[in-house]
């Protein structure tokens, strides 16, 4: 069953944030941070009529050797600055015909000084160019982010899929056994 159509992106996310500070800089911080992290989701999808454009959301990333990354189907040991990343974000994206990603209502933002991290759980899905059906029930992704002037930017991204695993009523049957 071939996929025909793209799934609406929507996000439910609130945000439990990690910090005690209401002042209206610290409500800044979160609110952009909340705003990147979803722009990230929101912005990693691709299909037809609308394909897939790093230079809609580069501008959240820290585009400098500072920037690294290890995620989905990179390369086992990531990259290291933006220029190899860019490059292979733009042709990864070209094997998909369709994908999109949809987040949780689990978005976390923890922020300590000019440093941040975000983590979300989302799902995602997609179609490649020959039909095949490409499904990620289950993703995580942190982003870390660096206060530089006033905007925060992503220096470091982090996804990762769940493997089949038992549940966990499985599991404590398992370890039951060990005992």
């Amino acid at each position: 069953m071939k996929q025909s159509s793209i799934t609406t992106f929507s996000v439910k996310a609130s945000a439990a944030v990690d910090v005690t500070d209401n002042s209206p800089l610290a409500n800044s911080d979160r609110a952009q941070i909340i705003e990147r992290t979803l722009s990230w989701i929101e912005s990693w999808r691709t299909n037809p009529s609308e394909p897939f454009n790093l230079d809609n959301f580069r501008h959240i990333y820290a585009q400098d050797e500072t920037f690294s990354s290890f995620d989905f189907g990179r390369p086992h040991d990531g990259f290291r600055d933006w220029a190899s990343a860019q490059a292979y974000y733009r042709k990864f994206m070209t094997v998909p015909k369709v994908w999109w990603l949809k987040a949780n209502d689990d978005l976390k933002v923890h922020i300590s000084g000019n440093i941040a991290w975000s983590t979300i759980s989302l799902t995602g899905g997609g179609e490649t160019r020959d039909g095949t059906l490409i499904e990620m029930p289950e993703g995580r992704v942190t982003l870390i982010l660096e206060k530089r002037g006033d905007q925060w930017l992503i220096v470091h991204e982090h996804g990762s899929s769940a493997l089949p695993f038992p549940g966990v009523d499985e599991v404590d049957a398992m370890l039951a056994d060990r005992a």
